[in-house]
This record gives structure tokens, sequence and C-alpha cells, in this order.
């Protein structure tokens, strides 16, 4: 019994000690737990949110990365589309000036279309002989009937020049500005001594040598059409031959025969012409075409007596053209597009021989007005404009043009624009009303001098 007792002692130092050190693991786990649980409240949004940014950061840096490389293959991809068809079409120019001139004349070309400075770009030249024969084909007969004095706008190489004189033209005046053709030229006058005559001008910058005459009080225009005889306007005075690519020639023969100046001076010139498909459609649609009729072709197809010859190829004229990229494109649109791309029209237009009959030449500018002002918009109907400058008149366009209130400009043909002009200019109130108070207000937009300074303008020589 003692000696257990005398134990105890130590077994209760043993168990003491046992229990202190699982009280103290006890203890230490739990504190662990608590601060684990501390640690992950407090700092697993921040740890969260830290990495939700590098993902952000690693995600946007991968997008940046995609990105730039997309930008990098289409910048390759549009590069080779650019350069492909410049290179193949450079190929192909090369071989059909190869196939179609002889090597001495070819080098001509890229000195004139290269040349920094010149604007070259409503210049056509033809290149190509099978093409030439083709377009005389086309217009000798009518060449034939008339006598008057012959005009051949910028002959380039003389391929169609050649190609008239064999077809029997007695006389042709070449007007060729380029020093590049010289010798060309000269041979071919060796070849038909006294049946050209040749002028250093280029006749489709005519309008800037009117506006230079009329701030110069000159008349070198008179030099440039020496030798046309002055006819009775039911007789042709001149017959131009030639082709370009640019609106502002018709548009200057159209101010040239409202003022009676430059090519309608001496009477009425016909004019044989190749231009684009689309050129020709722009002056030539009717009113169904929404988006290009205009004030222009109204005028152009009441002035003018105008026909299409024939078609030729445009690659058969330099430069070649460069296929349009527009921003919105028509079915109707693409097709002019395509056909303008592969050809080009041989069109024959000329004044109409009863123009005066229709209105007087002081008329025909009041019409040109009257044409401009009520088609700024097409959807400007025609009795809410006609009531602006006559009020109550409504009721007489209803009776005598068979209009209605939803009669939009837009909706008219060149014949009824024509038909509402006269009529208005029948009533007693058009000497008082409101259009030609409009009308002297913008009249200097119609004088002669402006309009050749606008034109001119278009040229770059004017400020």
């Amino acid at each position: 019994m003692c000696d257990n007792l005398s134990i105890l002692p130590s077994l209760l130092e043993i168990g003491y000690k046992m229990f202190r050190k699982s009280l103290l693991s006890m203890i230490n786990g739990n504190l662990f737990k608590r601060n684990k649980s501390i640690i992950d409240v407090t700092c697993h949004p921040v740890l969260n949110r830290y990495a939700h940014m590098n993902s952000e950061k690693s995600e946007t840096a991968n997008i940046d990365e995609l990105n730039n490389e997309t930008e990098k293959i289409k910048l390759t991809v549009k590069e080779k589309k650019r350069k492909l068809p410049r290179e193949n079409e450079k190929q192909d120019l090369s071989e059909y000036l190869s196939d179609n001139l002889n090597p001495e004349i070819i080098h001509i070309f890229p000195s004139i279309f290269m040349k920094k400075g010149e604007d070259d770009r409503n210049l056509l030249y033809l290149i190509d002989k099978e093409a030439a024969v083709d377009f005389v084909s086309l217009i000798i007969d009518d060449l034939s009937k008339d006598k008057s004095f012959i005009a051949e706008l910028n002959p380039g190489i003389g391929m169609l020049t050649t190609e008239l004189l064999k077809a029997g033209i007695p006389l042709i005046h070449l007007y060729e500005e380029k020093k590049e053709f010289d010798s060309i030229l000269d041979n071919l006058s060796n070849i038909y001594p006294g049946r050209l005559d040749r002028r250093r001008f280029n006749l489709l910058r005519i309008n800037t040598l009117l506006y230079c005459d009329k701030i110069t009080n000159k008349n070198e225009v008179q030099k440039v059409f020496q030798g046309v005889e002055t006819k009775r306007w039911e007789d042709k005075c001149m017959q131009v031959i030639g082709a370009t690519s640019t609106v502002k020639f018709i548009r200057h023969i159209m101010h040239s025969l409202l003022f009676r100046n430059s090519f309608m001076t001496y009477g009425r010139t016909v004019f044989y012409m190749a231009i684009p498909p689309v050129m020709w459609h722009k002056y030539t649609c009717d009113n169904k075409s929404n988006t290009i009729y205009t004030r222009i072709k109204v005028l152009f197809q009441l002035m003018f007596d105008y026909k299409l010859l024939g078609k030729l190829k445009r690659k058969a004229f330099l430069p070649w053209p460069g296929l349009k990229k527009r921003k919105r494109r028509t079915r109707e649109t693409e097709i002019l597009d395509e056909t303008s791309y592969n050809e080009i029209f041989v069109v024959k237009f000329e004044p109409k021989v009863d123009i005066y009959s229709l209105l007087s030449q002081e008329d025909w500018i009041i019409f040109w007005y009257f044409v401009r002002h009520t088609t700024y918009r097409r959807t400007n109907r025609v009795i809410p404009q006609f009531e602006k400058w006559v009020p109550g008149s409504g009721v007489k366009i209803i009776a005598k043009c068979n209009h209605t209130i939803f009669t939009e400009f837009g909706d008219l043909t060149p014949a009824e624009f024509l038909k509402l002009f006269k009529e208005f200019q029948s009533w007693p109130e058009y000497k008082t009303s409101n259009f030609l108070d409009s009308m002297k207000d913008s009249l200097q937009m119609f004088d002669e001098p402006t309009v050749l300074k606008l034109s001119a303008k278009d040229d770059n020589i004017v400020n």
C-alpha cells in the first residue's frame, strides 16, 4: 500500500505533462484554424481581386495580341490584293503596247502620264489600229455628208487620224498640245502632204482660254478656231472628233450653246466622241434613275439631238481605267462601272436645229435657272414650289399640266419641265412673281464671265 502511494506523485507528474502537451496541441490547433479562417475571410477577396486582375491583364494582352495579328494579316492580304492587279495590269499593258505599237513609240506614253504636276487624267489616246478602223466606220458616213471644218482632239500618235485620211477626209485640223507626238505627226504630215493642219492646243480646256480672254480683253479663241466659217444655224459650222472621260467638256459645250460662244460662235457644231458609258448614261438617262437624274440631264436632252453609234474596247485607249470602288453601289451603278471598265461608247450629239423655236436664247438662260432651282432636291414638289412664287397658282397647274399635289420635280420628263416653264411664262403674274426676283438675285451665277470663271476654277487656273 505504501509502495503504491510512493509512486503516485510520479504518475501525477507524468499525467500532468501529457495533459499539458495535449492541451497545448489542442490550443495551437484551434488557434491555427481560427487564424486560417480570419486570413481566408479578410484576404480571400483581395487575393481573388488580384488574381482576377492578373487574369484580365492576361486576357487583354491575349486579345490585343490577337487583334494585332489579325490586322497584320488583313494588311498583308490587302497589300497582296493591291499589288497583284497592278502588277498584272502593268504586264498586260506592256504586252498590249508591244502587240499594237512600234517599240520607238511605246516609250512616249510613260513620259506623258508620269509627269508630276500635270493633270492628264481626262486625256484619252487611241493606240489600237483595229479600234481606230471601227471608230471611223461608225462616223464616216455622217462626216462625208458635210464638208465643214473637221477638228480632231488630241490625236496623239495619229492612229485615228490615219484611218480618217484613208477614208477620204480631205483636211483634218489636229489639236495636239503634247510635243512628245511631234515626230510622229510630222511623219504623218509628210505621208499625206497638205491634208493636216497642226495646232498646238488642247480643245478640252478651251474654257480656260475663254476666261483668260475675258479678263485680258483679248480674243485668242478666234485664233484657235481660225478657218471656221460662220454658217446659218440650220447648217453645220464644224465637226469635232475625239475622246474624253470628263463631264466638264460636255458641260462647257452646253454653256457655249447658252451663251453662243466657243464652239457655237460660228454656228452649230457636231461632236463625235468616245466617252465612258457611265458618263453617257448620266446625260441620257430617264427620270427612273433616281440617283442620277438631275438638271444637267434635263437641259442636255432638251438642247441636243444625241445618238449612240457603237462601242469600242476600253483598252484601246490610254490611260486604262481603274475599277471604281463606291461606298454605296446599286446594281445599276455596278453594271455601269463594269461596262465602263470594259467598253467605251462612240456617240454623236449636236444642238437641235429648232432649239430657238422652243425658247429664245435669253429664255434658255432663264429656263436653266428654273431647272437648277427646282431640282436642288429630287423630292421637291411642284405645286408647293409654285405656290411660293405665285400664291393660288396650284389650281392652274392641276388644270393645265395634269399634276397633283404630290407630283415631284424628279417625276417630270424633260418635255414636262419645258411645258411647265412655258405655262408659267404665259401667266400674267409671271413678270411680278418671286421667281424672277430670286433669279435676279442669283443672276451673277448665270452670266457668262461667272460661268467661265467657275469652269476655269475647275481646271485649277484661278484661285
